[in-house]
């Protein structure tokens, strides 16, 4: 199975991006994720759509104020 690239994310469009293709590779639906995640299926399906919620909104403009970015990688251990 190959492994997800590191991704640099600098907004809600890329996290989802980022989050989709991650759940395609582990071969989850999206109820699955959401299951797992304990969220509910419209949570998941907005995510992945990229939907700006205020949280994420202050999350990246914090980061870009600062200089950072998010970076999405596989877990280690």
């Amino acid at each position: 199975m190959p492994t997800l690239p590191q991704v640099p994310v600098r907004s809600p469009e890329a996290l989802g991006r980022a989050i989709r293709a991650a759940r395609a590779q582990a071969g989850l639906t999206q109820a699955e994720l959401a299951e797992r995640a304990r969220a509910n299926r419209f949570g998941i399906v907005q995510l992945e759509a990229g939907k700006e919620t205020r949280a994420l909104e202050v999350i990246f403009d914090a980061l870009a104020t600062l200089g950072l970015e998010l970076t999405v990688r596989p877990r280690s251990g």
